[in-house]
């Protein structure tokens, strides 16, 4: 017996100083989020992801790993 290998997707949260929100870049299909804080964010992709690749990957079947990254880039003045 063969047991299928799990779908892996990455979630890239990504700060917009200018909205004040994380935005989402992704591999998961359908994937948009946007929150105030890192936890909301995370919270809706917990929720939001699993619908996305029912709806956008139907071949798929889970359990899904998905891997979060927060990224915020300074800008900082010399010393």
């Amino acid at each position: 017996m063969t047991r299928e290998k799990s779908s892996s997707f990455t979630v890239t949260a990504t700060w917009d100083a200018e909205a004040g929100v994380f935005t989402s870049q992704s591999d998961v299909p359908g994937l948009h989020v946007e929150a105030a804080t890192f936890d909301e964010f995370v919270d809706l992709v917990r929720d939001l992801a699993p619908e996305m690749i029912a709806d956008n990957r139907p071949d798929l079947k889970g359990p899904f790993s998905i891997h979060i990254e927060a990224r915020r880039d300074l800008v900082l003045p010399a010393a």
